[in-house]
């Protein structure tokens, strides 16, 4: 079988063809090679060779000794970054997750056997022949992951193999066979022997798919995320276990997630459809290695939900819009619309408000004139100076009160207006 080249693997072709034109065998591997047969765009281009490190940096002028150790040569061509690996077997794995050492060797069908599954260890050829040992372009055209050879030595000696599985799974709406599932599951154990910043870059890459809600799928069903290096919480787990009771109403929950366009709002919608407590998301946030800062874009989306269904309750229409317009100002409109995007995806009635109260909390907040106390036509200073008042937590407090009326429309944003105002309750608070 031939296949046609990609721009980037065209841009690639110097590097084969050098090491070619010295009497060493060079193929393209890996993902872009499943991504060629597959049809979809390839992000990067990785480079096998019988050649070995020393002879790829003697061949090329522009080289990085990225991972010496282990036969990689970063080559780069025309500004462009290519990965070039010598043909290797490798030793028993330390740690269930690196090779001891390796041993150069000089077949690509040796090379191919020490991948993780058959639709990565196929090989390209400078002239487009593919070249499929294991039997990867059958397992693609069966919408099939199989690992290559036995899968419970792929797993057994780097575990973090069983979430990528789980991730090629989601991504490439593929099955695993039955043997390298069962195996899987034989050793998730091994999970615990992984980074928890591996993980969560595995996690991310299913979040970011087209399918996002597949990979989670098969991520709960699997029970991996039960034997993390650094555990969740026992309510983390216990929601977890209880979703992979109950397929249906996990799939019927998620079903919608894709349509969310940012990878921190469909960790928000994943929190809320599995109704976990903002302490248990916390720690889950935290245990996983999320930045700060997505942290508190998960969190913020999360809050949000928690308060404004405590707050669903026979009130009336003015005391709803007082209150989401200050959930706007305290969270800020993006985060607020984002809770909104993620509400009218769920399905299930307990989850989410009903349209029409959603359509009433996005009005409001398209009407707001301002959300933003830097918006206001008075500040702190302003506002101290005209009550003779010294400066103090109170400047924060009247600023939002004013803020959240001139939010509502009670209030017109004018300087003499807000000063008023703040006048009345210093007065009415004395008269207290």
């Amino acid at each position: 079988m031939q296949l046609a080249f990609s721009n980037l693997i065209i841009s690639a072709l110097p590097i084969v063809r050098r090491l070619r034109e010295h009497h060493f065998e060079a193929f393209f591997v890996g993902g872009a090679v499943r991504d060629t047969v597959l049809g979809l765009p390839i992000k990067d281009v990785d480079i096998a060779t019988s050649a070995t490190p020393e002879q790829v940096l003697a061949l090329f002028d522009h080289c990085i000794p990225t991972g010496l150790q282990h036969g990689t040569i970063t080559v780069v061509e025309k500004n462009m970054a290519y990965e070039v690996t010598t043909f290797r077997q490798e030793s028993a794995y330390e740690g269930h997750r690196k090779p001891e050492s390796v041993l150069y060797i000089t077949e690509l069908e040796g090379d191919l056997l020490r991948r993780d599954f058959t639709m990565n260890a196929m090989a390209l050829a400078e002239n487009g022949e593919l070249h499929d040992p294991y039997g990867g372009l059958r397992d693609l055209e069966l919408k099939q992951l199989r690992s290559v050879g036995d899968p419970n030595a792929r797993f057994q000696e780097d575990a973090l193999r069983m979430l990528r599985a789980v991730r090629f799974i989601g991504v490439y709406r593929l099955r695993p066979s039955h043997r390298t599932w069962r195996a899987l599951k034989r050793h998730r154990q091994l999970l615990r022997f992984i980074a928890m910043e591996r993980v969560l870059t595995e996690l991310d890459k299913m979040m970011e798919s087209e399918s996002p809600q597949r990979a989670l799928h098969f991520a709960v069903v699997s029970g991996l995320l039960a034997y993390l290096k650094e555990p969740l919480s026992e309510e983390a787990q216990r929601v977890l276990h209880q979703a992979g009771r109950d397929i249906p109403a996990m799939k019927k929950t998620f079903e919608n997630i894709h349509e969310l366009k940012q990878t921190h709002t469909r960790w928000a919608a994943v929190a809320i459809g599995l109704k976990l407590s903002q302490p248990a998301l916390q720690q889950a946030l935290q245990v996983l290695r999320f930045s700060n800062a997505r942290m508190k874009s998960i969190s913020s989306i999360a809050d949000v939900h928690h308060e404004m269904f405590d707050f669903r309750t026979d009130v009336s229409l003015n005391a709803q819009k007082r209150k989401w317009l200050s959930m706007v100002i305290h969270y800020g409109r993006e985060t607020a619309y984002e809770w909104l995007s993620v509400m009218r995806l769920m399905p299930e009635a307990a989850l989410r408000l009903s349209d029409e109260q959603l359509s009433d909390l996005e009005r409001w907040s398209d009407q707001m004139i301002i959300s933003k106390l830097k918006q206001l036509s008075v500040n702190g200073k302003e506002l101290a100076g005209y009550l003779a008042k010294e400066a103090g937590p109170w400047i924060s407090e009247y600023l939002t009160r004013l803020l959240l009326l001139v939010a509502c429309g009670e209030l017109i944003n004018e300087k003499s207006i807000l000063l008023k105002q703040a006048a009345l309750w210093e007065v009415n608070s004395h008269e207290l």
